[in-house]
């Protein structure tokens, strides 16, 4: 989630969300303008507190009747639940029809995959926008576009900007060239920027969120440490540092900065679900679903957040031995409207099968899932991973062995698994072989599956010539 540290931690606002929040307290109304009130709208929304984001949205536009910002939210919510009609109906009720209607219409344009028609729209906006006004007008477009994940779209729109060293331009041209995959511009950007300020500690940390999507993790680490030794204990500082620390498997100290950044945004999802996550690689199954209990309350309605928490909370019951409660989020998860691939929801009820001492029905439906899907190549190595993971170390190796392409030099997916399954097994020869190839088609998998065989902070490339002179001697 992208947060608005700087806005959301100043003065003002501060005081207005305390005053709001006192006379929703007390019952008594209180008079704040429309863009506050979206502000707080804003806040709520970003929170995932649904309940109180509807109350400020109903409030303001009982103050403001054809207000854009309230209508805004509640056209995304009537999107979100893809009622894109009803999404319509309500933007015809915007007051300005010049420019915040067209930013609303685009909106459901994106959500109806136009981006083109979203395009004439902005287009007509800047027809008649003040000057002084262009680059805000192209910003918000630019957003709008990254926001539907048309980033091609976005850095269109940003590379109509006059005045490119303001905040908001820097940190949307690195968020777009970082989704585009452009990360060595991004950093060659950021540099310049950090050689003009280098006490600015968003850019250090918009570089260690850079250097971390290119997988270089000790700089990523180190400009994390800059920004909070320029500006300490800044929330940025502090999520960038926790996430290059679960990266590198330092998951204690990751939890710490994680808690130190939940002391500025206590209701932010992803930190409880990034700190479940490292609890459960410490084997502390308990804390990890306290974890991932306090994601799913602050995640409300919102599924996208909602699917990951099941799942992990599932296997965390599962690994304390609670299968009812294991098995009751999965029926949860498999109730979703975004979580479509039954098969997945299934393929967990098997686990927590074999975890928990069903072996037979495990066995069964694993088999089951695999005629369903036709072996797909997908559900062969989740089965396999599955297998192994419950230690049928053989049943996963033959599983694989039979019936994944590794002999498909298009393959990218895979070899690191089987690779462990050899290792477990005493197969050094097909051990090294599928380790080559892992290294050379997916350095990120080999990391992720194979990192505790090999020395603390070894490279994957090193991974297999350590192997041969090490092991094979």
């Amino acid at each position: 989630m992208h947060i608005d540290e700087e806005y959301f931690n100043n003065e003002d606002f501060r005081e207005n969300l305390k005053a709001y929040e006192d006379s929703v307290k007390s019952g008594h109304s209180i008079f704040m303008d429309a863009d506050d009130l979206t502000d707080i709208i804003d806040y709520y929304n970003m929170m995932h507190m649904d309940d109180e984001a509807e109350q400020a949205a109903n409030y303001a536009l009982s103050l403001f009747p054809g207000a854009s910002g309230p209508i805004t939210f509640k056209v995304r919510k009537y999107i979100d639940a893809n009622q894109l009609d009803k999404a319509d109906a309500l933007a015809e009720t915007v007051s300005d029809k010049e420019i915040d209607y067209k930013y609303v219409k685009a909106e459901i344009q994106l959500a109806r995959n136009n981006p083109e028609e979203a395009d004439i729209l902005f287009d007509e906006v800047m027809d008649v926008a003040e000057e002084d006004e262009m680059d805000n007008c192209i910003l918000d477009a630019a957003n709008i576009f990254f926001d539907y994940n048309f980033f091609e779209y976005a850095n269109k729109w940003l590379n109509k900007v006059e005045d490119r060293g303001t905040d908001d331009f820097l940190e949307l041209k690195v968020r777009t060239l970082s989704a585009l995959g452009e990360i060595e511009k991004v950093e060659k950007m950021l540099n310049r920027l950090i050689d003009n300020n280098p006490f600015e500690h968003k850019y250090w940390n918009l570089m260690s969120n850079a250097q971390l999507a290119n997988d270089k993790t000790a700089e990523a680490l180190s400009s994390s440490e800059y920004s909070l030794a320029v500006t300490p204990d800044n929330p940025g500082g502090l999520l960038a540092k926790a996430q290059v620390l679960v990266r590198t498997f330092q998951y204690e100290e990751a939890i710490k900065f994680f808690e130190a950044y939940l002391r500025y945004f206590p209701s932010d999802v992803n930190s409880y679900i990034q700190i479940g996550y490292c609890f459960m690689n410490l084997s502390d199954n308990t804390n990890a679903i306290l974890a991932y209990r306090k994601a799913e309350k602050y995640a409300g309605k919102a599924q996208d957040a909602l699917s990951g928490i099941y799942e992990n909370i599932a296997l965390a019951y599962s690994h304390t031995g609670n299968s009812q409660m294991a098995l009751e989020y999965i029926d949860k998860l498999s109730k979703l409207d975004n979580h479509p691939d039954k098969y997945h929801a299934e393929l967990l009820r098997c686990y927590v099968y074999l975890e928990t001492g069903r072996l037979k029905d495990g066995i069964t439906s694993l088999a089951a899932i695999l005629e369903a899907t036709g072996y797909s190549s997908v559900y062969v190595l989740k089965v396999s991973v599955v297998l192994y993971e419950n230690h049928l170390i053989e049943a996963a190796y033959i599983l694989m062995r039979d019936n994944y392409p590794l002999d498909d030099p298009t393959t990218v997916f895979g070899y690191s698994y089987i690779a462990l399954y050899c290792f477990d097994l005493g197969k050094d020869e097909e051990f090294l072989k599928y380790l080559k190839i892992a290294v050379e088609r997916n350095p990120e998998e080999v990391e992720m599956a194979l990192h505790t065989l090999f020395p603390e902070g070894m490279k994957p490339s090193e991974y297999y010539d350590y192997f041969k002179k090490n092991i094979k001697k």
